[in-house]
């Protein structure tokens, strides 16, 4: 979600820059480096979106091993927005096979849904509700998945 409001903020700066800047050197037929400011600011902070290293699994899996375990103790079936790492969950459910899925809310887009499932009984079966779900085995009984709901 972040990724796409920044890139939504570049789109609006270079095209107020673009404008701005064709007003300027149209009527006045002068260049001024205030011009420059926009695009100097707009490659920064796609430089420091670059360098600044995305939030991985791996290296929240510790937070993960811990959200499972207080998932598999606890009464309820399901929590809503709980943060694991830096993540947000928008859920985390607990199915009677044993295995818990976390439902990561920044990758949840109309029918689509994404996250982690912990499985310690081995790849998670197909569920109901569910027109299709893709798994990748990342390490031990963690899954990565993308599940495309029934309309």
């Amino acid at each position: 979600m972040s990724v796409l409001v920044f890139g939504v903020l570049l789109v609006i700066v270079g095209l107020v820059w673009a404008i701005k800047s064709a007003y300027v050197i149209g009527r006045d037929r002068r260049w001024s480096w205030w011009i420059a400011a926009a695009p100097i600011v707009v490659v920064a902070a796609t430089v420091a979106a670059a360098v600044i290293p995305s939030p991985s699994f791996e290296s929240s899996r510790s937070d993960f091993d811990l959200a499972a375990r207080t998932a598999l103790s606890s009464p309820d079936p399901a929590v809503f927005d709980i943060p694991v790492g830096p993540y947000t969950m928008s859920r985390i459910e607990r199915h009677n096979n044993g295995a818990v899925y976390f439902y990561d809310a920044d990758r949840n887009f109309l029918t689509t849904s994404g996250g982690w499932i912990y499985s310690p009984a081995g790849p998670p079966p197909d569920r109901a509700g569910i027109d299709r779900i893709e798994s990748t085995h990342l390490d031990g009984p963690w899954y990565e998945f993308t599940a495309v709901w029934r309309e």
